[in-house]
């Protein structure tokens, strides 16, 4: 088994960007208790869009796949952990989403 990463450079551009846009939105559309928040859910998202695209081999045949890059899976894995981390992220800070209380 090959476990290569294949995406050019264009790949890499739309992965990034698509992940520090998913950080933004992160942070200015929820109530974060840090000014650097964004950057962690943004490296989080690009993350989970690399192993969704790159490492499940069964989702590289997903279209479109654009510069070696599996934009569905990898956009759906960014969203998944992108928000797992960000949940994760306000438990342990304290943060509330969009200015509403938690509740268990």
């Amino acid at each position: 088994m090959d476990l290569a990463i294949t995406m050019g450079l264009g790949g890499w551009a739309v992965l990034i960007i698509g992940a520090l846009v998913f950080g933004a939105i992160v942070q200015y559309t929820t109530d974060a208790p840090t000014s650097f928040e964004w950057v962690v859910v943004a490296i989080a998202a690009g993350i989970g869009g690399l192993l969704a695209s790159e490492f499940i081999v069964s989702l590289r045949t997903v279209e479109p796949v654009w510069d070696g890059l599996a934009v569905l899976p990898a956009t759906l894995g960014g969203v998944v952990v992108g928000v797992v981390v960000e949940i994760a992220s306000r438990i342990v800070t304290g943060g509330r989403p969009a200015g509403r209380h938690l509740t268990a």
